[in-house]
């Protein structure tokens, strides 16, 4: 029942860990996190529908790109707008890692601008470290299935919830630089900078890219509790099978506790064998009474040549149990 119960749990965690790896990476390389509608015919009220600036337009945004689903977007030609994989047009977010390299930092940002750009620059770096993480523990989880370690899997399971906790982190950063962005930056082409009627014409809702997001990491956590039940079950199945062992190992070091010398090997006995125990002599006379080590061999006026045979076979019985408590010795578990 424990096999059963550890090979159900473990599949579980498996699928569940191979699952959330997929959602994660999903939703990183899609560009649904934001979805900012626009109502145009407010735009074309006051007279900005030929801006080719990004606020005037329906987009949604991801973590690595802006995109326009609609067909009202910026005129193709505009600097920096390029046609996706998936055929959007596109505009890549500037992160400003040029600028960090170098050290060269823009004076004209102001502090919650800074602390914004810095968590934006946080979310991707941590879902890259989630992404490597899950990749290590896939090794490491299929190592400790093929060997049936425990010990690898508890380690697969710890490398699981860390990998769980760096994904949360991003999605605090991620939250974290979307209120900034909201409710504190007043720095140029920011929400707050926006004329009255573009804010009040401006829907701004989550997609399903952040969804799949949390769902990933919810079933990251998953993964670690059942890949540690899983560890547990093994353990305790490999302490049954250790229990069992020494049982067995007992049962049949009692078994030859009576005896002198092994049946199976008479030849190095120190005690003379009687003379009716070759079978080409007659069998002499002895006494009912006379005293005997071996336990299956009787008078020979009550033994027939039929019940030696049935000795011959109780002996090689006995040499088949040697070996089989010499074997239970030296097998590991």
């Amino acid at each position: 029942m424990s096999q059963c119960c550890s090979l159900i749990v473990l599949c579980v965690g498996g699928v569940a860990a191979l699952t959330a790896m997929a959602m994660v990476a999903i939703a990183v390389n899609t560009d649904h996190w934001i979805h900012t509608r626009v109502d145009r015919e407010a735009v074309i009220n006051n007279k900005m529908e030929d801006s080719m600036e990004l606020q005037y337009y329906t987009r949604t945004r991801g973590i690595f790109r802006v995109c326009f689903p609609d067909s009202d977007r910026p005129i193709v030609g505009t600097p920096g707008l390029y046609l996706s994989l998936v055929e959007e047009w596109c505009f890549a977010r500037d992160y400003q890692f040029t600028s960090l390299l170098r050290g060269v930092w823009h004076p004209n940002i102001s502090h919650h601008g800074i602390v914004q750009l810095h968590l934006s620059r946080t979310t991707p770096c941590l879902l890259a470290i989630y992404l490597f993480i899950m990749c290590i523990v896939g090794i490491l989880g299929l190592s400790g299935c093929w060997n049936q370690s425990s010990n690898k899997l508890i380690a697969t399971a710890a490398f699981q919830l860390f990998a769980a906790l760096v994904g949360a982190c991003a999605m605090a950063t991620w939250h974290a630089a979307l209120f900034m962005e909201m409710e504190k930056v007043h720095d140029p082409d920011f929400p707050l900078t926006w004329p009255t009627w573009l804010q009040k014409a401006s829907y701004v809702s989550t997609g399903w890219s952040y969804i799949m997001c949390w769902a990933g990491i919810c079933l990251t956590l998953l993964a670690s509790l059942a890949t540690s039940a899983s560890a547990i079950c093994l353990r305790a199945q490999r302490r049954d099978w250790e229990e069992n062992t020494m049982r067995m190992k007992l049962k049949m070091s009692s078994m030859f506790a009576g005896h002198a010398y092994y049946p199976g090997d008479m030849s190095q006995s120190s005690t003379p064998l009687p003379e009716y125990m070759g079978y080409g002599s007659d069998c002499p006379t002895m006494p009912a009474h006379y005293p005997t080590k071996y336990r299956h061999i009787k008078s020979p006026m009550a033994t027939s040549r039929e019940n030696i045979t049935e000795d011959y076979l109780d002996k090689s019985a006995f040499v088949d149990y040697k070996k089989v408590v010499g074997q239970l010795e030296n097998s590991k578990f």
